[in-house]
């Protein structure tokens, strides 16, 4: 191996070790599931307003549904056939919420 591709592979190694000792954050999850995102505005009377699989539009649907709407969602896995729900939804509305006050 040559000089220049061991000198590469070190660094590289020396900056992962340094990324691990940085971080006190350890996860389970991979960098990107294969489990599809259910994005869906429901309005507080419980009805549907909106679903789909774009983050950025639930957010549009979001802002344009009544006061007290939420934006739930969920995980699905989907073999050949069927898709199943994994976990529980997650309501992401107060965040959303927090996000625009701090115009993020």
């Amino acid at each position: 191996m040559s000089n220049y591709l061991r000198e590469q592979i070190d660094r590289k190694k020396r900056e992962i070790e340094l990324q691990k000792q940085s971080s006190n954050l350890y996860t389970i999850h991979p960098a990107k599931s294969d489990l599809i995102l259910f994005y869906e505005v429901v309005e507080p009377d419980g009805g549907n307003t909106w679903g789909g699989g774009s983050s950025i539009e639930a957010i549009k649907w979001l802002q344009l549904a009544p006061t007290g709407s939420r934006l739930l969602i969920s995980a699905w896995d989907s073999d050949e056939e069927d898709a199943h729900l994994v976990g529980q939804t997650i309501d992401v509305t107060d965040l959303i919420t927090q996000a625009r006050k701090a115009d993020l």
